[in-house]
């Protein structure tokens, strides 16, 4: 039997060979949708590059078509003969701005240095045993404020107190053999004169009076040492102060061959407070001294203001009472300290404070606002108002603060003014419209 599936010379058509034709019209059908997904994307695929150069060539037109149309327009501009503003620029360019300046006068200036201090006590005592023997009192709590001649310790009394009676005992003896000395003297005296007695034995008696004498004087310092050692049990308090932590308790055997170290006393009223100088400082206050530029003022009346580290300022200002006359060689300063009220107890010693120094001025000044100083690539300068009524730029060189101004060392003239506002609306050159007004009396400051 022949099988026929699929041809055109076969005119049967089994149920077999009707199924096998669907299946072949359905795979043709879905590869031919294969073939036109694939035809489309290929397209697309083909389309997207040519889009994205066409936008960039776009844009590279216009940015040159840009360029070229500000190259002409610079050459036509730089090519005209007539460069003149126009009326409306003429107008702008001459309009004068308005500013306020400052004219410039000497003043004389206060001057106020501050510098990086340390407190310290006024006086600094260690108070130890010059006897020896055991405590058997104490007279304060650690911390307490102490009198002069208050009784700190107590030393025992009893050995002492045998001693000084073993000195009286042994001066009674000493003054009896001097009695009996001076009478063998006189009785030799008489039997010499009666030629009774050799000269030999006058002279001996005179001797054993010498001795005698000698051991009465050497008995009546014995009694002073043991007084003075029974006064010493007693350890008083040499100032009046603040004393620290005790460092001997009752019971313990202390003495000048033992630990005699028992405390320590400070006072702190007044209260120290030393600061160091630079060389450079000093040497800069004497030229100015010699210059005439400060004041003639003595260094014991400068006012001392202590500056506490919250910032509060001490009620009571100090005076400075003494100058180290070298300078340290490794630091290259010299001390400087002052005495400063201290009733309050606000200040403890050890403390780190500002030290503001004031009392004396610089003569004739010549200062100008802070914001009228401009900072430029060569330093400080400032715009000054010539006789034209334009403004030019001024170098200067500055000083010390003086309060919210600066001190001008040079670059400056009494009678000129100086712009205080507006600076960034000014050029050298520039026509301004100024309003003179007053300057305040600065103080001058500087940190150290």
């Amino acid at each position: 039997m022949t099988r026929c599936w699929i041809d055109d010379s076969c005119n049967q058509t089994t149920p077999r060979s009707a199924a096998s034709s669907a299946w072949v019209s359905v795979r043709s059908r879905r590869q031919s949708m294969v073939d036109d997904t694939a035809t489309n994307n290929d397209a697309g695929t083909a389309t997207a590059p040519r889009e994205t150069r066409l936008k960039h060539v776009l844009w590279k037109g216009a940015l040159g078509l840009a360029l070229v149309g500000v190259v002409l327009a610079a050459a036509i501009h730089f090519t005209r003969e007539d460069h003149a503003p126009t009326a409306r620029e003429a107008a702008g360019a001459a309009h004068a701005v308005p500013v306020r300046a400052q004219l410039i006068e000497p003043q004389d200036v206060p001057l106020v240095v501050q510098y990086l201090a340390q407190t310290e006590p006024s006086e600094t005592v260690q108070i130890r045993a010059r006897v020896s023997g055991f405590l058997v009192e104490r007279g304060f709590e650690d911390g307490d404020h102490v009198e002069k001649g208050q009784t700190l310790f107590q030393i025992d009394r009893i050995p002492f107190e045998v001693a000084l009676r073993r000195a009286e005992a042994g001066l009674a003896a000493a003054e009896a053999q001097l009695v009996r000395a001076e009478q063998q003297v006189r009785r030799f005296k008489d039997l010499a004169e009666l030629q009774q007695a050799a000269a030999n034995e006058l002279e001996q008696a005179q001797e054993a009076q010498r001795i005698a004498a000698a051991s009465v004087a050497t008995q009546r310092a014995t009694i002073e040492q043991a007084k003075l050692d029974l006064d010493y049990t007693t350890v008083r308090s040499p100032i009046s102060g603040v004393i620290g932590a005790r460092r001997q308790d009752v019971g313990s055997y202390v003495g000048p061959d033992a630990d005699p170290l028992l405390a320590t006393v400070r006072r702190i009223d007044p209260l120290y407070v030393r600061y160091s100088v630079s060389e450079r400082d000093l040497l800069r206050w004497d030229r100015l001294k010699d210059e005439g530029l400060v004041s003639a003022v003595d260094v014991t009346d400068l006012n001392v203001e202590i500056l506490l580290p919250d910032g509060r300022v001490l009620p009571q200002p100090g005076h400075i009472d003494y100058v180290d006359v070298a300078v340290d060689p490794n630091t290259g300063t010299a001390l400087v300290r002052a005495s400063v009220p201290n009733a309050e107890g606000t200040l403890r010693p050890g403390q780190f404070v500002h030290a503001r120094v004031s009392g004396v001025s610089r003569l004739g000044a010549l200062v100008v606002p802070q914001p009228a100083v401009l900072q430029t690539p060569n330093g400080a300068a400032v715009y000054i108002i010539d006789d034209e009524g334009t403004a030019q730029l001024r170098p200067v060189t500055l000083g010390d603060w003086a309060g919210q101004d600066w001190v001008v060392q040079s670059g400056l003239s009494a009678g000129e003014r100086v712009i205080v506002d507006h600076l960034m609306q000014v050029r050298p050159g520039a026509t301004v419209e100024a309003t003179t007004v007053a300057g305040d009396s600065p103080v001058a400051t500087s940190a150290n």
